[in-house]
Parts: structure tokens; C-alpha cells; sequence
């Protein structure tokens, strides 16, 4: 992916308000876990548990169209878990092109969401870690933004394809052309592959053309035991 630019007509969601890095209790449900579930996930979650064989196919991007989603069916219970909570992603700032990056997005939302689809599941969380790539960057003036949307689109069906790809979220270029965009993958090797395709090639070879600066980095998300709390870290 090259996480860079929406195209027209794609938008993303502002609802700012940072927290501090430890989930909700969600456990001490007043109503069914189900309705305690976000609008979107609550097709996943009927009578009782996780509709397993159907809504397979979850959309993880901007991009709608079949090819560019996760078959959840391909990925384990955690990694399942967080995909689906990711769905919820969010700025958390309007700053979120410069802020750190823990900051940027709504990762208590995310994390509150997880432990209510364990609950709900009866799944008991236990500590993992998942492969995250933040993804910074400055835009030239007057670039090819057709060019650019195009080789985004190709690469993200690439790494789809080649599994692990949790979610991929890009925001919008600020007034100075800065941006932030990310994804999260099941493991680094997940990460890797994802990039070997030609796409990813051609995104490359463009860059001198179309970015003033980039800056990419490898973080490890930890998330603890029950999901009491999470950590980013650089990746070692």
C-alpha cells in the first residue's frame, strides 16, 4: 500500500477524544453482550456467540469490493478478535498526522471493543503481539493523485491476497500535506510478504515523485492479559 491519499468521495471519520492506555470494564454487562456491540459488529454476534460461516468476509480498508477483504475464517481466534475491533478505527485528534502515535487514533475505543468481543465470545485474552507499520509522510505539490490512488488500491488487493492483513487505515493530507496512515498484520513475515508484489514495486519506485519526506516504522502492539492494558513499542 502506498498510504497515502484517499480518493474522492472516500471520508474519514472524525471523532476525536484521546484516553488513557487501559480498557473499559466491559465484563458487567447490564444488557445481552450483543447489544453492548457496536452497530457494525452486531450481525457477527447472534444468539449468544460467533455466527462462525457467515459474514465471512470483513471489510478491513477504505476499499469495499471483495478482493480487498479479510476472510476471517484465515486468521485465528486473537488475531480475529482484533480485526473485527478494528473496524472501529478513528482519528482520535485532528492532530493525527503529529502527534505521537499512540495518540493519533482511538485505541481505547479499539480496546474496549476487543474485550467486549472476548466477553461476548467467552474467550479468555490472553497476552499477544501483532505487527504494526506507521506510516508518515509529506506530499509533493501537484502530484499524479490518480497515479498515487491507483498503485494504493492495487497494493492493498496484493496484501490482502497474501494474508495477515488485519486492517489498513489512511487518513486525510492536513493543510501542510502531512499524513498518517497504518496497518496492523498477524506478524512481521505477514508484513514482509505483503510487499513483494509488483504493485508494491511500482509504489516504490515513485516515491522520489511523489513524497517531500516519509517516514516508516516498524512498532510491536502488545496487548496484555484480559485486555487490561497495551503497548506500543519499537519493533526489535
Amino acid at each position: 500500500m502506498t498510504t497515502i491519499l484517499p480518493p474522492a468521495g472516500l471520508k474519514v471519520k472524525e471523532d476525536f477524544g484521546v484516553s488513557p492506555l487501559v480498557a473499559e470494564n466491559v465484563t458487567d454487562f447490564k444488557e445481552s453482550p450483543e447489544e453492548v456491540l457496536p452497530i457494525e459488529l452486531r450481525s457477527h454476534y447472534l444468539n449468544g456467540g460467533f455466527n462462525r460461516g457467515t459474514n465471512r468476509w470483513l471489510t478491513v480498508s477504505a476499499y469495499l469490493e471483495p478482493e480487498h477483504q479479510l476472510d476471517i475464517e484465515s486468521v485465528d481466534t486473537p488475531n480475529r478478535l482484533l480485526a473485527l475491533a478494528l473496524t472501529q478505527l478513528q482519528p482520535a485528534t485532528p492532530e493525527y498526522a503529529k502527534v505521537s502515535y499512540n495518540e493519533s487514533l482511538n485505541w481505547p475505543k479499539i480496546m474496549s471493543t476487543l474485550k467486549t468481543l472476548a466477553a461476548t465470545e467467552g474467550y479468555r485474552w490472553t497476552r499477544q503481539s501483532f505487527y504494526v507499520v506507521e506510516f508518515r509522510s509529506r506530499l509533493k505539490q501537484d502530484i499524479d493523485v490518480d497515479l498515487l490512488f491507483k498503485l494504493d488500491k492495487e497494493s492493498h488487493i496484493e496484501a490482502t491476497q497474501s494474508g495477515g492483513l488485519l486492517k489498513y487505515w489512511f487518513g486525510v493530507p492536513d493543510a501542510e500535506r502531512r499524513n498518517l496512515a497504518t496497518c496492523l498484520w498477524r506478524s512481521k513475515q505477514d508484513a514482509i510478504n505483503g510487499g513483494l508484489g509488483p504493485w508494491h514495486k511500482q509504489a516504490r519506485a515513485v516515491i522520489a515523485q511523489m513524497y517531500e519526506q516519509i517516514d516508516v516504522k516498524g512498532l510491536l502492539l502488545t496487548v496484555e492479559d484480559d485486555v487490561e492494558g497495551w503497548s506500543f513499542a519499537p519493533y526489535q
